[in-house]
Parts: structure tokens; C-alpha cells; sequence
């Protein structure tokens, strides 16, 4: 094992390409909304409590200038933000 060609276990790695992409496409608005999609699928959220959460986060948003984000602290804004991304499911399906 220790005369193993360093060079054969790179050419082998089936994900360095894929990486190499996301890694300079990624930013961090685009992390966030992979994080807030993937933690709405861990959430079970009705279509309607869905969207009345939407409806809470769009206000959330005129009196604090941005959307509730999911790696709040505070539970209600992480539950709306839980909602936004539910909501945005729904409507994509």
C-alpha cells in the first residue's frame, strides 16, 4: 500500500470536477438558499400554514429590511423562514 502512485488515486476521484464547479459558482446567498431548501424538507409544513408563514415573512421583511433566515437564533423567524421555503416548494411542484 505505501507504493501506491499518489497521481492513481486522484485520477480516480469521480467528484473533483463537480467540485471544482460548484466551489467557484457557490457563494453565500446561494448557501443559504440550498440550507433553507434542504432544512424545508426536514419541516413538515402544511400548503396553507405555508403560506400564511409567506405572507408573515413579507412583513417580517418591510420592518426589518431583509427575510427571515433560517439560521436564526430567534424560532419564529427560523419558522418563517422554514414557511418562505415551503412555500417556494409548493409553488414550484
Amino acid at each position: 500500500m505505501r507504493d501506491l502512485d499518489i497521481d492513481l488515486i486522484d485520477s480516480i476521484n469521480p467528484f473533483e470536477a463537480a467540485y471544482a464547479v460548484l466551489a467557484k459558482s457557490m457563494n453565500e446567498t446561494v448557501l443559504k438558499q440550498v440550507q433553507s431548501v434542504i432544512s424545508a424538507k426536514k419541516v413538515k409544513i402544511s400548503p396553507e400554514e405555508a403560506r400564511a408563514l409567506a405572507e408573515r415573512a413579507v412583513e417580517f421583511k418591510r420592518q426589518h429590511g431583509r427575510l427571515p433566515e433560517i439560521t436564526s437564533q430567534d424560532a419564529w423567524e427560523k419558522r418563517m423562514a422554514e414557511g418562505v421555503a415551503a412555500f417556494a416548494r409548493y409553488r414550484a411542484s
